[in-house]
């Protein structure tokens, strides 16, 4: 497929040379008219008409030059472009069809030219990823219209993938302009090249891993140690419980701070399971303050000495649509940053919520209300040549005073259509500010969620659960509340067991990682024995990650581990009332 031949018209020249030739008729009329009483006018005229031809002459010859180069010109951008190992396109716009099309779409793709030349858009949009048409259609309809005034055509950048011949999709980005315009103004032609980035984004993938894990271990230290102090306190308090003063009021208060510390130890376990999951994105209208208030032992474990720590949340704010693990691990490294760089001379955290309305430009691609989440500190700032790198993949900064890189945060943030903005000023210390979009109302709240377990729920709970210790501790709360509980050591024996005892389980306390039959398998298999049953998954990874297989077979619950005796007897009652007897 070539490009289209240039339009050739009667050329302004070849009309000036008829004009003079009817001046030299005109001309050789007047001298040999009869009886004309001077030659001059007729001299003149025809000398006129002569000179004017030679001129036109020289103009013929040189627009011949000019058409030699025209021509020359398209055969080498035509060669260039066919030599090129990006797609080169000319869209007609009329017709949804390629005007051109480059030879590298067969090497790229895998499809003949033909394949596109008769399918058109069609079959080109056929090969798109769905989940990016409706964004690459939407930057196409941009060109369209006419620029205001004498503004040049915008280019158009838009990241998508596409299938080859095999299925395998690929990762392309594409630059596009308007090439020809109607009279009207209307877009005629589309322009677009299209540039293969499959290995570029997978090696960027694999930066940004790297960096995350970099990330995760220098955040895991401060929890560790923040954890190691909890584990200390349960130890002495456990020990003084059993081996000092019997007296009632000294035991039950040892006892209550062995509880505390094991709250607080287990929210910083769920906190590390929030920092090494597994990326998948589970966002839904939460409130960003959860994710402030739920990261807060951690943060305060990153505090250096001699740092002090200041809150200032704004209460009852909009929700946002945003995944609570992501958002924690972005807010967490946001605080390590701020963490270095106080952490040679001292200073502040400081960390605020708030609505803020943002002007046009203000952010890029956002505008209108937004909750902003803002990390700052006043260490010494950051010239800007490192600002100017911040969010580059490639770089972070190993020295104190500059923290990790930006690139995961932003990465998160485009996840959740917001936007990310640092600023910093020497002697000031850094600012960074990320904003959300709203997410709308409020969702209603189920009134069960709250309310106390109605009394009188009872049955026999089969608990499957390779751990003695978990087992003993449920096995307790579950009968003191009243429960019969049979036990079983992993998925065979948890199977087993409820064959054995089906006609009177009323739910199945089931754990997800187990020795010779996991969670999942038994699940599966228990499903298909008793449908009727509720099953509850027990696991100490986030509930995305535990039910992702089994939300939508019927799992009754999620129990998260570790856990409160209150929270495992709330959880079964409320699988019981919902699917139970």
């Amino acid at each position: 497929m070539s490009v289209l031949p240039v339009k050739r018209q009667v050329s302004t020249a070849t009309l000036l040379g008829l004009c003079f030739a009817c001046f030299l008729v005109a001309a050789g009329a007047l001298l040999f008219q009869p009886g004309a009483r001077s030659p001059l006018p007729g001299l003149a005229l025809a000398g006129m008409a002569v000179t004017g031809m030679w001129v036109i002459k020289g103009l013929i010859a040189s627009g011949r030059d000019t058409e030699l180069a025209l021509e020359e010109g398209e055969r080498y951008i035509e060669a260039v472009a066919d030599l090129s190992q990006d797609i080169h396109a000319i869209i007609e716009i009329r017709t949804s069809s390629f005007a051109y099309l480059n030879p590298a779409v067969v090497n790229l793709l895998g499809f003949a030219q033909e394949d596109f030349t008769k399918g058109g858009l069609v079959f080109f949009n056929s090969l798109v990823h769905p989940e990016d048409l409706p964004a690459l259609q939407a930057q196409f309809v941009k060109l369209l219209p006419a620029p205001e005034g004498k503004a040049r055509d915008e280019i158009q950048e838009q990241i998508f993938r596409i299938h080859d011949k095999r299925g395998v999709y690929r990762w392309f980005k594409s630059r596009m302009t308007v090439f020809a315009r109607s009279a009207s103004g209307q877009a005629a032609e589309v322009l677009a090249v299209i540039h293969d980035v499959t290995e570029q984004r997978s090696y960027e993938a694999a930066l940004l891993q790297a960096q995350k894990q970099e990330s995760i271990r220098a955040l895991a230290r401060g929890t560790l140690h923040d954890l190691n102090n909890t584990l200390m306190g349960i130890q002495g308090f456990t020990e003084i419980a059993l081996e000092g003063p019997r007296e009632p009021e000294r035991l039950r208060s040892n006892l209550e701070q062995v509880r505390a510390s094991m709250l607080r130890a287990s929210s910083l376990c769920r906190q590390m399971v929030a920092y090494t999951g597994n990326g998948r994105i589970q966002i839904a209208p939460r409130q960003l303050n959860d994710a402030v208030r739920d990261s807060l032992p951690a943060i305060e474990s990153m505090v250096p000495q001699g740092g002090q720590l200041e809150l200032d949340l704004e209460e009852d704010l909009p929700l946002v649509k945003l995944d609570l693990n992501q958002v924690r691990y972005a807010l967490l490294n946001l605080v390590h940053n701020a963490a270095e760089a106080i952490r040679i001379n001292g200073g502040e955290i400081f960390i605020r919520t708030r609505v803020k309305q943002l002007a046009a430009g203000a952010a890029p691609g956002l505008e209108g209300p937004h909750v902003c989440l803002e990390v700052r500190d006043s260490g010494p700032g950051k010239p800007p040549e490192i600002m100017d790198r911040i969010y580059d993949p490639l770089f972070a900064a190993k020295w104190p005073g500059h923290g990790l890189g930006l690139s995961a945060v932003a990465g998160i943030m485009r996840e959740h259509q917001g936007a990310v903005h640092a600023v910093s000023s020497l002697g000031y210390g850094d600012t960074t500010l990320l904003y959300f979009p709203l997410a709308g109302r409020a969702p209603e709240v189920d009134p069960g969620e709250e309310a106390t377990p109605a009394a009188g729920v009872s049955g026999v709970i089969l608990l499957v659960d390779d751990e003695p210790t978990v087992r003993a501790i449920l096995r307790q709360g579950l009968e003191i509340a009243g429960f019969k509980v049979i036990e079983a050591g992993d998925g065979v024996e948890g199977v087993g067991a409820f064959i054995r005892h089906r006609s009177t389980i009323s739910l199945v306390l089931l754990d997800l990682t187990m020795p010779r039959m996991g969670g999942e398998d038994a699940f599966e298999e228990i499903r298909r024995l008793a449908p009727e049953v509720p099953v509850v998954l027990m696991s100490g990874y986030s509930e995305g990650e535990a039910t992702s297989v089994l939300a939508s077979k019927g799992l009754a619950g999620f129990l998260a581990k570790p856990c409160s005796i209150k929270d495992a007897l709330a959880v079964v009652r409320k699988a019981l009332g919902e699917s139970g007897p």
